[in-house]
């Protein structure tokens, strides 16, 4: 499935007290009576449409909005939440969805080449993030006027982009071999960047007599709620803090490493085996009080025997790094992503997804923002991907099968069956 090879590529991140955990509540809370779906042609990105479905049972209802070919690669609601914007990847442009009718009321092209990638619609104005061999850049479009306003080019790889207030930011890495980050700032005052020196990034492929090999190197990047500073989290011990108002980085050396530090060790050092792709990658977000959520995987993919591909991965496990003390402290050691709601983290991950058959696994484990454990539910079951939509962790056991769970309580509402596979447009 498109959806679980996307999940194990991209992957997640983040030291609070040991407080005492906190009651659960008595009872799940009710679900949304809806919420907004894509329904997926079976043999390709066509004939896709934005429907609504029934938040437990996942049935589509009501008026259906033919999406573009290639579209739903991004999503991003209106502040008011009355219009969907999407994104498509055919001829890069943006397509405008009125909610309250369920009708498309316009398309922007962006005039770039590549997949929308991230979408961000603050104010009145809409962020659109485009990747793709020729083009790498951030549109900043007016919806209401459907039109495009600034084309920001990026000369670099795009290794993660987060939204700030007013503003999109990006960690950009060399094009075509791994170095120096930079962190890259886009808004109303046009773009600027900083050089964040003492992590590495980016992507470089070999092809040789000996085979070829590709390795790469993604931190995760995450931005305190009032949009003032930016934490930088690769694979290792040092993390960068920039300021997002001046661009000043400092560096701090986190009292315990972010992960065993052997993966990493491979693909600084390959071994004679030829590999096919290596290397770290990770996820993060801030939580509150100053505490910021840390997962991933380090991979490696060699061939067989037979010359096949045999995909390893060592997952990073879920921490938490404390800014205020910059120490680190481990809550989960299977984990390798996450979502987050609104008052809870929700860590799962499976990293054998090559397998032919999804192999066991612990399920989804609930916590707090501090860290505390509240619940796992679906254990045996190796989770792979999950949507978060109104407090609601919609979870793909197969192609149209999906868990439905409170992820506040780990309540499991069912497991609805869909007639053709469905994703959902989330929070």
């Amino acid at each position: 499935m498109l959806r679980t090879f996307i999940a194990a590529i991209a992957l997640a991140a983040g030291i609070g007290g040991e407080g005492a955990r906190p009651d659960l509540p008595a009872a799940p809370g009710r679900p949304p009576g809806a919420v907004l779906g894509i329904v997926w042609n079976e043999t390709g990105f066509a004939e896709t449409k934005l429907t609504r479905v029934k938040s437990v049972t996942l049935q589509p209802f009501g008026r259906r909005v033919p999406l573009l070919l290639g579209g739903a690669s991004a999503t991003a609601y209106s502040p008011d939440r009355r219009w969907l914007a999407l994104g498509n990847g055919t001829d890069p442009s943006i397509q405008l969805i009125d909610l309250r009718r369920m009708k498309q009321v316009g398309v922007v092209k962006l005039g770039l080449d590549g997949w929308v990638t991230f979408l961000s619609w603050q104010g009145g104005s809409l962020f659109a993030v485009v990747d793709g061999e020729t083009d790498r850049a951030v549109a900043v479009v007016d919806p209401i006027g459907r039109q495009v306003l600034r084309r920001h080019r990026l000369n670099r790889t795009i290794l993660a982009t987060q939204a700030g207030p007013g503003t999109v930011v990006l960690i950009t890495g060399p094009r075509n071999h791994i170095g120096p980050i930079e962190l890259t700032i886009v808004g109303g005052k046009g773009m600027t960047s900083v050089p964040v020196r003492e992590i590495a990034g980016g992507w470089e492929t070999e092809n040789d007599s000996s085979g070829y090999r590709a390795r790469q190197a993604k931190p995760g990047l995450a931005i305190d709620a009032p949009g003032r500073r930016a934490l930088i989290v690769p694979a290792g011990r040092t993390v960068a803090e920039v300021s997002l108002r001046n661009l000043a980085v400092r560096y701090h050396k986190l009292s315990e490493p972010v992960s065993l530090l052997q993966r990493l060790r491979n693909w600084l050092e390959p071994a004679a085996q030829a590999k096919l792709i290596e290397g770290p990658q990770r996820k993060a977000v801030w939580l509150r009080n100053g505490l910021i959520a840390v997962t991933g995987a380090d991979y490696a993919v060699s061939t067989d025997e037979n010359g096949d591909p045999d995909v390893a991965a060592q997952a990073a496990g879920l921490s938490l790094i404390d800014t205020r003390t910059w120490t680190i402290r481990k809550i989960d050691d299977e984990a390798s992503d996450f979502a987050r709601f609104e008052d809870t983290l929700v860590a799962f991950g499976v990293t054998d997804w090559a397998a032919s058959a999804k192999p066991p696994g612990f399920g989804l484990v609930g916590y707090d923002l501090g860290g505390n454990k509240l619940f796992q539910v679906l254990e045996g079951t190796g989770v792979s991907w999950v949507e978060a939509v109104d407090g609601l962790a919609y979870v793909t056991l197969d192609e149209k099968l999906y868990a439905v769970v409170d992820a506040a309580t780990g309540h499991v509402f069912a497991r609805a069956r869909t007639k053709k596979p469905l994703s959902l447009v989330t929070d």
